[in-house]
């Protein structure tokens, strides 16, 4: 699924081209990326503390504590994919800070 951005000319634009906006907010999201990756070890590691703590109890079993700024990243990017059991054993491969139990 994909998203379209209509961007019609006017002030907020400053002039810019249907592809000029197209690099302009791959840029952003692309900074914005980095950023959000800079402390994510730090963050992955808190939220995987933090859900081994609260343990879960007697009804259910934390499986993996993800921080949600990396979860919304993953949103973003791929919509849905957090719901899916194939991207989401991926993710804890690649990422086996998340996982609570290993």
């Amino acid at each position: 699924m994909s998203l379209n951005i209509i961007v019609k000319g006017g002030k907020r634009s400053g002039g810019m081209s249907g592809e000029e906006m197209k690099r302009y907010l791959q840029n952003k999201v692309q900074a914005e990326a980095q950023r959000e990756k800079a402390g994510y070890k730090k963050r992955a590691l808190a939220a995987r503390k933090y859900g081994q703590s609260v343990g879960g109890g007697k009804n259910f079993r934390a499986v993996s504590s993800i921080d949600l700024a990396t979860y919304i990243r993953h949103e973003q990017e791929r919509p849905g994919s957090m719901s899916d059991p194939e991207y989401r054993r991926d993710f804890a491969k690649k990422n086996p800070e998340t996982v609570i139990g290993s």
